[in-house]
């Protein structure tokens, strides 16, 4: 190979380097990653709460001026075991420090408060965004490779996340581990 082969040898192969790792960058994955055959690490699960629906990022420090006011209840079974949905949620967080979210819990009853200072549509996907938890067809929380199904008032539904919350719903989701 002449000198100059040799060059654009070169200049091809730092090219190719740089390429492959602006693309790891922007994709947010390691070149090991791409080329190890041996890690048997589980990919991380996908969240619906990984990024806040806008309506929870809402904040209320006091009921004055409230135009909405009510309450869905929510059950959640896990292999038919009731989780607790715990208190306070949604309450002083770090989006609503010292405040309440739109959706938020007082007690430990599944009692969701739906509140705004307007009149708002507010998907079932509000709540779970400011507790921080996944929900959707795929499944709840860590809990993907079984089945789940939703009830709303005793009908089976698949809104799942979109579900439009109303006053006195009563929202069952079940996830049975297979």
């Amino acid at each position: 190979m002449n000198k100059e082969g040799k060059v654009w040898t070169i200049i091809t192969l730092v090219s190719i380097s740089l390429l492959l790792i602006l693309v790891a960058q922007e994709n947010n994955f390691t070149l090991s990653s791409v080329f190890s055959s041996d890690d048997d690490s589980p990919m991380p699960l996908s969240n619906t709460s990984d990024e806040m629906h806008p309506l929870g990022k809402q904040c209320l420090s006091s009921h004055d001026g409230v135009e909405m006011h009510f309450h869905p209840f929510l059950t959640i079974l896990i292999d038919d075991e009731e989780f607790t949905i715990p208190k306070d949620t949604g309450i002083s967080t770090s989006t609503c420090n010292n405040a309440m979210h739109m959706t938020h819990t007082h007690d430990t009853t599944g009692k969701i408060h739906v509140e705004g200072n307007s009149v708002e549509e507010v998907p079932l996907e509000v709540f779970f965004d400011v507790w921080g938890k996944h929900f959707d067809e795929t499944g709840i929380f860590d809990n993907r490779n079984g089945t789940i199904e939703m009830k709303v008032d005793g009908v089976v539904s698949t809104d799942y996340q979109n579900l439009i919350l109303k006053d006195g719903q009563n929202i069952i989701i079940s996830y049975s581990s297979n």
